[in-house]
């Protein structure tokens, strides 16, 4: 592979040489290419380039990957101060900013939705500020503070990400968060955490760091899951914490808190606009609905969606995805689980890609069985899957996007 496409590759996998070799060793022969997405040009993917194709020009181009991985860590020690720089212009903007109420949130998923729904609610009575798009890393929110944030502010929403633990601590400790939401816990990055039990413990950061007069929200559902675990007993828990069991009660909630009444809240939601990609529905000219829910995928996200295809009325149902990633051992099954459920609900299926097509398949094989060659379409990507809908969607038809996988899958 080429220098250009491994620094593609690099970027795609967060700069995690561990992932990045492991792609390597399990992908031999493969080739990132720019489809999707392009490389951010960054000062750090930048450095990087410069640095490794004058590593690649002393060995005659012999070894591209060796000549990034060295300049990769050539440029570790600057990257580490110029991050360290940022975080500390960000913190010390933060607390100059007087009466600021900060919130943060994390989860498995729907960080997202919730941020936006509550940042549409909030912002018709506060100077409201949120992060945008996917900036919920510790430089990302830095970022964000330095650029966006000044003093007329009086809430600072703040979507929270984490490939570990102690990442979650870290942007804490940068935002002081009065209030923290945890949306979920699930298999979500499984891959990189290795257990569900570290997926809490990172999630459970956000709780932790929440002084005595802060106020915890999680959800109803690990109300007794999470009061059974002994990791609760270990927790350092300041703040009180409540529970709620749908995103209009938590709304309500976080309402309450800032003098915004129920009824209130409800109205805002009423004309809150959608999410992009997640289950977003799209009406086109030919009568064919679409539930776009490309954004990413898991297994309890993976069964809303479906539910929401099973509840829209429509003369076919057609379910296009690659599946679900990033779920370690589980994924074959829970990928296969997903598609069995999918199967009562269908009449068409478009599998898209390699990563998880074996699982899928097995999974609509044993229920679609001597119809299966007329129900499930196997192409090799998105634009092919696009060509088949046009092919097999009528007027009438809803269509299920369900996740898009970035360009290092296939």
């Amino acid at each position: 592979m080429k220098l250009h496409n491994l620094l593609y590759l690099l970027q795609l996998e967060e700069y995690d040489i561990k992932c990045f070799n492991e792609w390597l060793k399990n992908n031999p022969g493969r080739i990132v290419l720019e489809i999707k997405k392009q490389i951010d040009w960054t000062m750090k993917a930048k450095l990087i380039f410069i640095l490794a194709s004058f590593f690649d020009i002393l060995t005659f181009k012999a070894i591209p990957k060796i000549s990034l991985i060295i300049a990769f860590y050539a440029i570790k020690p600057i990257d580490f101060l110029g991050k360290k720089i940022i975080v500390w212009r960000a913190k010390n903007k933060i607390k100059k900013i007087k009466n600021l109420v900060v919130i943060g949130i994390t989860g498995s998923y729907g960080k997202t939705t919730t941020k936006d729904a509550l940042f549409h609610i909030l912002n018709q009575k506060y100077k409201t500020l949120k992060t945008e798009g996917n900036y919920n890393t510790l430089l990302g929110i830095s970022k964000t503070i330095i650029k966006n944030l000044n003093k007329d502010h009086q809430i600072f929403i703040c979507e929270i990400g984490a490939y570990q633990i102690n990442d979650i601590k870290a942007v804490c400790d940068l935002i002081k968060p009065k209030i923290g939401i945890i949306t979920a816990i699930s298999q979500m990055h499984l891959e990189r955490f290795k257990s569900l039990e570290n997926i809490f413990k990172a999630k459970m950061e956000l709780i932790e760091s929440l002084s005595q007069g802060g106020f915890g929200f999680i959800p109803q559902e690990m109300e007794r899951k999470l009061k059974e675990k002994k990791e609760w007993a270990e927790l350092k828990i300041k703040a009180p914490i409540d529970y709620f069991s749908s995103k209009e009660e938590l709304a309500i909630k976080i309402g309450k808190i800032f003098e915004i009444n129920k009824e209130k809240t409800k109205e805002f939601l009423k004309t809150l606009p959608p999410t992009p990609h997640r289950q977003q529905i799209i009406k086109t000219p030919l009568g064919i609905t679409i539930i776009d829910d490309a954004y990413n995928s898991n297994p309890i996200g993976f069964k809303s969606a479906l539910q929401a295809l099973k509840n829209y009325p429509a003369k076919i149902k057609i379910l296009a995805t690659p599946g679900m990633i990033e779920l370690g051992d589980c994924q074959f099954e829970l990928n296969r689980q997903a598609a069995i459920e999918a199967a009562d609900i269908i009449n068409f299926a478009i599998i898209i890609g390699e990563t998880n097509k074996e699982a899928l398949c097995s999974g609509l094989k044993e229920k679609f069985g001597d119809q299966y060659g007329q129900k499930v379409f196997e192409v090799k990507n998105l634009e092919e899957a696009k060509t088949k809908l046009s092919q097999i969607a009528v007027p009438n038809s809803i269509v299920l996007l369900e996740n898009d996988l970035p360009d290092h899958y296939f």
